[in-house]
């Protein structure tokens, strides 16, 4: 894997193995939920906002603080963020 992140993202997976272009959808949104402002800073230099912002409309890993956060610095509207907002509806009705 070509991006240099800590394994406090990854703690259950080892990122050795981890493929820049296969596992894309997961390290971002790992990124993106638990990564430090020098994760994100390295994330951005191995993938372009069009990727992150699609991670983000469509992850049901990352909370409803950190899609609403991406969301307002990537200019995507609400609406397109449901995805998120739906898996954690689902979790209060359990």
């Amino acid at each position: 894997m070509a991006l240099n992140l800590r394994n406090t993202c990854f703690w259950d997976v080892n990122v050795r193995e981890l493929d820049k272009e296969k596992d894309k959808f997961f390290i971002i949104s790992r990124v993106l939920e638990y990564g430090t402002m020098e994760d994100v800073v390295n994330l951005l230099s191995e993938y372009d906002s069009a990727e992150i912002a699609g991670v983000v409309r469509r992850s049901r890993i990352i909370g409803r603080a950190t899609a609403n956060f991406w969301s307002l610095i990537l200019n995507i509207p609400r609406s397109e963020i449901i995805r998120c907002l739906e898996a954690e509806n689902s979790h209060q009705r359990r």
